[in-house]
């Protein structure tokens, strides 16, 4: 009776974790830099409830900006040094970016919020009339969140085209 040969899922578990271990530690890290670039916008307290400037309502949008560009430039290179790294079988490493661009984009995202300005409403009731209350660090288009699996997948693309031509020597 011949045995056959059992499948690991050892190197595929190393790769998850590698993976989404480098998503996690990325996006907190981004998160933190989202956080430090960002100058919020700010409402003024009136009274009877806040109200913003054309210049603040100009600036609300910076957080998306500052979210998009971070994620961009962290995702390309993350894609790209992920896919080199764990080169072991590139279709599951693609998958697994594609799932550590979630993390990294939710990671980015709570992280910004959690370290960034508190709700607006709440500090508005507490404030004195004239008072500045910065707006919630917080993506706004959700479409932003695209901006880390497109990047990733472009780091990876990278990574695959340049190695296409050495398979045919």
């Amino acid at each position: 009776m011949t045995r056959r040969p059992v499948l690991s899922s050892r190197p595929v578990l190393q790769d998850a974790l590698a993976v989404l271990g480098t998503a996690l530690l990325l996006g907190l890290c981004c998160g933190v830099l989202w956080w430090v670039l960002v100058d919020p916008a700010t409402f003024t307290k009136l009274a009877d409830g806040g109200s913003m400037g054309e210049s603040q309502l100009g600036r609300q949008f910076d957080g998306d900006g500052w979210y998009a560009v971070i994620a961009a430039v962290a995702g390309v290179l993350a894609g790209a040094v992920l896919t080199w790294w764990r080169a072991r079988d590139f279709v599951l490493t693609t998958l697994l970016l594609v799932l550590a661009a979630a993390v990294a984009a939710v990671t980015m995202s709570l992280t910004g919020r959690l370290l960034g300005p508190g709700d607006p409403e709440a500090a508005l009731a507490a404030a004195e009339v004239g008072e500045r209350v910065p707006v919630q660090l917080e993506v706004t288009a959700a479409v932003t969140y695209l901006v880390w699996p497109i990047a990733m997948l472009v780091g990876a693309l990278m990574v695959l085209w340049s190695q296409t031509g050495e398979d045919t020597d």
